[in-house]
């Protein structure tokens, strides 16, 4: 990892350390009992030893601790701190550096994660690598497929229509590079929002989720694509728009666009 990236990350963890409202708001029972996470876990192997990825306040526990052995791992000791559930078995390590042996874990859960990695694919890579042959890996988050979406940690650019223009085509590029010529750009958020503006939901994304690349990158490793599901295709109102955006959906690098993702892989 870069310096660069390695100060963006040490910036981020503290921001997390900090921010008691950002715990409070992920441990409310609306957050810890989201549907979502249920049917997330539902995909793990039971009765296996289980690894919950930058866990948080190990809100997937309450749909896994009965059935496996649970582990949850996070970079920030105030998430830690606060677990849901008494007795959990957590860990607080970097994700880029899991400490675990190559091949242990029956199956990993990663939900509300990548748009948080400053190194999503060495995230992927590790997640992968602790995993053995024939477990699950579960992914579950935003993402912002489209080649015009915008995280909230870049609302204060959003404004200005000249910089949607350039994003847009920007992202436009290395998406057709990616699909073309297998260029994954892997695109940061080099200075999330959340570090200069009162926090709102994801103002603190530092990878701009693209789902394409993501399923790309865990086939070359082998992985397979089991299983997924967009909770909303973000198509909007407007019929113009819709037609727009279905008509993008038609190719692969979009065929996955969605306000929330579920990606359900076996390896």
């Amino acid at each position: 990892m870069g310096t660069v990236d390695q100060k963006l990350k040490e910036r981020l963890r503290n921001f997390w350390d900090l921010q008691q409202e950002y715990w409070d708001m992920l441990s409310a029972p609306s957050s810890a009992e989201a549907e979502i996470r249920k049917k997330a876990a539902a995909y793990l192997p039971r009765g296996e030893a289980v690894l919950d990825v930058a866990c948080g306040t190990a809100a997937n526990s309450g749909f896994l601790k009965d059935d496996c052995r649970y582990v949850g791992v996070d970079l920030s000791i105030r998430a830690l701190q606060r677990p849901v559930g008494p007795g959990l078995k957590v860990v607080c390590a970097d994700t880029d550096h899991l400490p675990f042996r190559e091949d242990y874990f029956g199956g990993a859960i990663a939900t509300y994660v990548l748009e948080h990695a400053v190194d999503p694919v060495h995230t992927i890579r590790e997640t992968w690598r602790v995993v053995k042959p024939g477990g699950r890996i579960v992914f579950m988050g935003p993402a912002w497929d489209f080649p015009f979406a915008v995280p909230n940690s870049l609302l204060s650019k959003n404004g200005s229509f000249w910089w949607r223009f350039s994003y847009a085509a920007g992202r436009f590029r290395r998406q057709l590079l990616g699909w073309w010529f297998g260029i994954l750009p892997f695109e940061q958020v080099a200075d999330p929002d959340a570090l200069h503006f009162k926090f709102i939901y994801d103002s603190d994304a530092v990878y701009i989720v693209w789902s394409y690349e993501l399923i790309r990158k865990m086939k070359q490793w082998g992985c397979k694509l089991v299983y997924w599901e967009v909770d909303d295709p973000m198509l909007g109102t407007n019929p113009v728009v819709q037609a727009f955006k279905r008509f993008l959906m038609l190719f692969p690098i979009y065929r996955y666009s969605g306000g929330t993702i579920l990606l359900v892989f076996e390896k």
